[in-house]
């Protein structure tokens, strides 16, 4: 990716909420992209909450449960009900959303022509093996103070725009970090690895499973270190930084999943 990218480091919010039955408001301003720690009893820790069918991860912060929420990029700014429903009961999170400036980022990529029919059947294989991957459970709680995952420029940030050789794609789910092929990936956090592989547009690629649903992925890898099914730890080598699939120079696409939702990855960084 051409160029350095001004970024704004988001910090997490812990929102501060007044209860009334199971009705929770906070006006604390929470951004697109970044994460909400929502309070929960002891007893709602063992109930299972989702949200537009997307289970919500559980966080234990001091030893307290909290619904770990990312606010999804479509989200309209102003204040927002988010119902979460048990098989039980329904909890409504009021919050503040505000919208982030996103830039626009043209990118020029040698690489792009026409699909074959094949490489299509290829796209659409690779395409239902990630959201198996992505649905794949793996219940611990996640440490969610995560790390730079590679020291290099950053080239890219969550929420910009990409016109892709001046065709409109979608917004930017993820961290772009420059970095010379072969320079090492750290685990951000501990987790399971849930998939691996080379794919047409991730080029090599590692999943990580953090815990309930906390998902890293790391896109563009020149070497993959670890394997499907294995437990790594926080700062453990992953693999290397390349230049595979759908890329346009060596560098490391990093994208954070939180239930089922792109988040900006450095609302977790070193919190």
């Amino acid at each position: 990716m051409a160029g350095k990218i001004k970024i704004t480091c988001k910090a997490i919010i812990f929102t501060f909420f007044m209860l009334i039955s199971n009705y929770l408001y906070s006006d604390t301003q929470i951004s697109i992209g970044s994460v909400a720690f929502l309070p929960i009893s002891e007893s709602d820790n063992t109930v299972d909450y989702y949200y537009n069918n997307n289970l919500i991860t559980k966080v234990l912060v001091k030893n307290k449960p909290f619904l770990l929420f990312g606010i999804p990029y479509y989200t309209q700014p102003g204040v927002n009900n988010f119902i979460f429903e048990s098989k039980l009961s329904k909890k409504v999170f009021s919050l503040n959303i505000i919208q982030e400036d996103y830039s626009t980022q043209n990118i020029s990529i040698n690489k792009y022509r026409t699909k074959t029919k094949k490489e299509l059947k290829r796209i659409a294989s690779e395409k239902q093996k990630m959201l198996v991957g992505k649905n794949e459970k793996y219940q611990k709680y996640p440490d969610y103070k995560f790390i730079n995952p590679v020291e290099g420029t950053v080239t890219g940030v969550y929420g910009t725009e990409r016109y892709y050789n001046g065709k409109k794609g979608s917004f930017h789910n993820g961290h772009d970090i420059a970095a010379k092929t072969g320079t090492s990936i750290k685990a951000p956090s501990g987790g399971k690895i849930i998939l691996t592989g080379n794919y047409y547009y991730n080029g090599k690629f590692v999943m990580i499973n953090h815990g309930n649903n906390l998902i890293s992925i790391f896109l563009h890898m020149n070497n993959i270190s670890v394997k499907k099914d294995t437990i790594v730890n926080k700062g453990q080598i992953i693999g290397t930084v390349g230049n595979t699939g759908l890329s346009s120079g060596s560098h490391l696409h990093w994208s954070v999943l939180l239930n089922n939702t792109y988040i900006d990855p450095l609302a977790l960084i070193n919190k």
